[in-house]
């Protein structure tokens, strides 16, 4: 048998792809050398692939949407200067999106989950081979095969060696990270969960969970491995199946009973939930208002069906059991106003809980990004897509560009709602809004780590995490 071909897997973020991870452990069953990789810059990525991974014949890459234009530059630099090594995506920008995929530069897509067969493209040499294999595509025109997990209680372990045994910083953040679901019910408009269900309904599952049993089996054993003061749930929504939270937080509370910190949605969050997660040591929980303007919630982002009086009750019930909320809001909606920008500094403020803000990407191959190009609003179709979180607005109009200004200025605002009309009257100089978003967004990128963190685990620890998220979100510019 032929030696088997060693496999590079690249990202831009400094934290753990469960993704990555699952794919790990096939290709440690498999005995296929790999390894992770977070690019720091491109030309250090090249001169690596000179040097320590000379050797590494596979290139892959997980892709959103705002990293595709990045990694074709890398690519052509891959290309030009590594002429034999092979380069394959995987991740949500390639599975909706194929037909923008130039494939004179990438070689393979993955369209769906890796983790079945990405270890048997390897080892049975279809790499070296130009046709389509189950799922994996370097011709559109011919068949191909479309496939996601259907029982999570099948995949593998997370490896988490593979980024813990390499980056020290990972392995002594003091928090842990799990991902026991995937999918969610909801059809939000931005939502690439809702475009997987439209475009491929036959295939995609909405919601599935990990047992609980199971769940907590692999905390035990990550936990001895690798210590924590806290735990942090990556699933969208960790409280979408009552049935499942319940069980699990039975177990979690007798067998683990660390603090931890999760996302949910306030239409679901009863009053016996609260009582339950509180039981279970719940310490931060993330809600996703997204805006105070409920007619925008509803007719434009299709959120699920709760009032801003909902979220109001909610919070104060969560409070009273000593749960901080992180309520997420996004700026450059269509139909937005400053006013309610500042509407929801002010809503925020009132209800004492933290907003961490992002702006609306109109990510392709989502209904939003359809409604804005229907509706003549986008600056640049064609476009590279920003990031969420320190980029311009994609949406037309001044006021927009202004809201950006806002929004880099959300650890400020948090708490000091009298600086809103000092920072609007500023944000109508394009010098100040330029300088705030080379400088500021970044920054505020860190802080609001910061606050997010306070109280799970010890401030050298959400320090280096602030720092950590800094340096990425300046990569990426």
């Amino acid at each position: 048998m032929p030696d088997l071909p060693s496999v590079l897997l690249c990202q831009f973020d400094s934290l753990e792809y469960y993704s990555y991870m699952i794919l790990s452990a096939r290709l440690t069953e498999a005995n296929i050398k790999h390894d992770i990789e977070i690019i720091d810059s491109d030309s250090e990525l090249l001169t690596k692939l000179s040097s320590e991974y000379s050797e590494y014949s596979i290139i892959g890459f997980y892709t959103c949407n705002t990293d595709y234009p990045r990694i074709v530059r890398i690519s052509k630099e891959i290309k030009k200067n590594f002429k034999d090594k092979v380069l394959i995506l995987g991740g949500p920008y390639p599975t909706l999106n194929p037909l923008n995929i130039d494939f004179n530069i990438i070689d393979f897509i993955c369209i769906g989950a890796g983790e079945f067969y990405f270890h048997k493209w390897i080892s049975e040499g279809r790499w070296e081979v130009k046709e389509n294999y189950q799922n994996f595509v370097c011709d559109l025109s011919k068949p191909y095969k479309v496939l996601f997990v259907t029982d999570l209680d099948k995949s593998p372990k997370p490896n988490r060696d593979i980024y813990y045994k390499k980056y020290d910083f990972m392995k002594n953040m003091g928090i842990r990270r799990f991902l026991f679901s995937s999918g969610c019910p909801y059809r939000c408009s931005y939502c690439h969960n809702a475009s997987f269900r439209e475009k491929y309904k036959e295939y995609f599952k909405a919601v599935l969970f990990k047992s609980p049993e199971k769940a907590i089996q692999d905390m035990k054993e990550v936990l001895e491995k690798y210590p924590s003061y806290a735990i942090s749930f990556s699933d969208d929504n960790f409280c979408i199946n009552r049935k499942w939270l319940s069980e699990f937080l039975n177990l979690y509370k007798s067998e683990i009973n660390k603090p931890f910190n999760m996302s949910t949605t306030i239409n679901i969050l009863t009053d016996d939930i609260i009582e339950e997660l509180s039981r279970a040591n719940l310490k931060t929980v993330r809600i996703a208002m997204e805006t105070t303007n409920q007619k925008i919630r509803k007719e434009i982002l299709n959120r699920p069906d709760y009032s801003n009086e909902d979220f109001e009750y909610k919070a104060a019930k969560l409070r009273k059991h000593g749960i901080k909320v992180v309520m997420l809001n996004m700026f450059c909606l269509p139909g937005q106003t400053l006013r309610d920008c500042v509407d929801a500094f002010k809503f925020a403020r009132k209800n004492r809980v933290v907003m961490n803000t992002n702006i609306l990407v109109p990510y392709k191959g989502t209904a939003i990004f359809s409604y804005c190009l229907d509706n003549d609003l986008l600056i640049d179709p064609s476009a590279a897509e920003g990031d969420l979180y320190s980029s311009g607005s994609s949406l037309k109009g001044e006021d927009m560009e202004r809201m950006v200004t806002l929004q880099n200025y959300t650890f400020l605002l948090n708490y000091f709602n009298f600086f809103i009309p000092l920072i609007l009257l500023f944000s109508k100089s394009s010098l100040f809004r330029n300088f705030s978003l080379r400088f500021i967004a970044p920054l505020n990128i860190a802080i609001m780590t910061l606050f997010q963190y306070t109280g799970l685990m010890p401030l050298s620890k959400i320090v280096v995490l602030g720092v950590k998220s800094f340096s990425a979100f300046k990569r990426k510019k």
